[in-house]
């Protein structure tokens, strides 16, 4: 099994598959690695250092062998991967993503309020968000399909002296075909995978009168 070095994102896949999962950890060795790919361990070390140098792996060595775990930023850029190969078998498809709304905790209110978040969401979104979540169950496949063909932007996480805020990934959206909002991916969260949170400069919710379990339409803004 040759694999092209140059890339990050297939020695990425590799060592996800070894581990059965991105959020896995394998206890592997140079050695074994080495025989797998058909290249040599110093090709080998040399990628593993370069990985976790970048920031997309962790790594513990010990005379036994080594232990690799993908970091957030690996298993992100695996996603991108991920949605860039639907995209292309899912060309022309799932231009409108349909939910059902579903009432949260009011989480969202605190995290969208942080001013470090505010300040990216008026700069990159283009407007300053309601306090508030509006949230979608939706179907996980439909979900990934609509956001493959959308431009992903990055809100950069921070630090306070009480806790750290991680990184959110957002994709700007019509809500209604007709209000513009945001889908936003939270870095840490505690959403199951088959829903999601939007953000809008109004309250969604009172706008288009919806209760838990209406339907809502998402489009490409």
């Amino acid at each position: 099994m040759t694999l092209f070095l140059k890339d990050d994102t297939q020695f990425l896949f590799f060592l996800a598959v070894q581990s059965d999962g991105v959020h896995s950890v394998l206890k592997t060795s140079t050695a074994k690695i080495s025989k797998e790919l058909e290249i040599s361990q110093q090709t080998v070390s040399r990628k593993l250092r370069e990985l976790k140098r970048d920031g997309l792996i962790s790594m513990d060595a010990s005379p036994s062998g080594c232990s690799i775990s993908l970091t957030s930023d690996g298993i992100e850029l695996l996603r991108l991967q991920f949605f860039a190969l639907q995209k292309l078998f899912q060309q022309n498809k799932n231009r409108v993503l349909q939910g059902k709304v579903k009432i949260g905790l009011g989480e969202g209110r605190y995290y969208i309020s942080r001013p470090f978040y505010l300040k990216q969401f008026k700069n990159l979104l283009g407007f300053k968000p309601f306090f508030g979540t509006l949230n979608l169950e939706v179907e996980q496949a439909e979900l990934a399909g609509f956001v493959s063909a959308l431009p992903s932007i990055e809100i950069s996480g921070f630090e306070t002296d009480e806790r750290s805020f991680g990184k959110i990934r957002a994709f700007k959206v019509l809500v209604e075909g007709k209000q513009p909002a945001a889908i936003l991916f939270p870095e840490r969260t505690a959403h199951k995978k088959n829903e999601v949170e939007i953000i809008a400069s109004i309250n969604l919710r009172k706008k288009f009168g919806l209760n838990e379990g209406n339907k809502v339409r998402v489009s490409r803004a």
